[in-house]
């Protein structure tokens, strides 16, 4: 499975992404997450997290080792970068999608 997100969707602290992404990495099937933009059943049996945050794309096939890592602390402890703390504008962005067209 591969999940694609954003987290220009969210307006949360990293220190709640973290908590908040490792609760999904976890448990992927479970809830839904205001940052998760595609689920994509990719035939995989790891799964792969593309994270979209700061400008920056960061893709990762979790193996057991990083999904236990990242299932505790979160998708930055395996960040080659240091992601911002605070994140602003998510409300205007979820107001700009509201208008986009649903046809293809």
């Amino acid at each position: 499975m591969k999940v694609v997100m954003d987290r220009g969707l969210c307006n949360a602290s990293l220190s709640f992404c973290q908590r908040c992404s490792a609760a999904f990495i976890r448990f992927p099937e479970g809830h839904d997450r205001m940052c998760i933009r595609e689920i994509i059943d990719d035939g995989q049996d790891t799964l792969t997290i593309e994270l979209r945050t700061d400008g920056r794309t960061l893709q990762i096939e979790l193996t057991d080792e990083m999904r236990e890592i990242a299932g505790v602390e979160g998708w930055d402890a395996l960040a080659d970068f240091d992601p911002a703390l605070l994140r602003t504008g998510a409300n205007e962005r979820w107001r700009e999608l509201a208008h986009l067209s649903t046809n293809s």
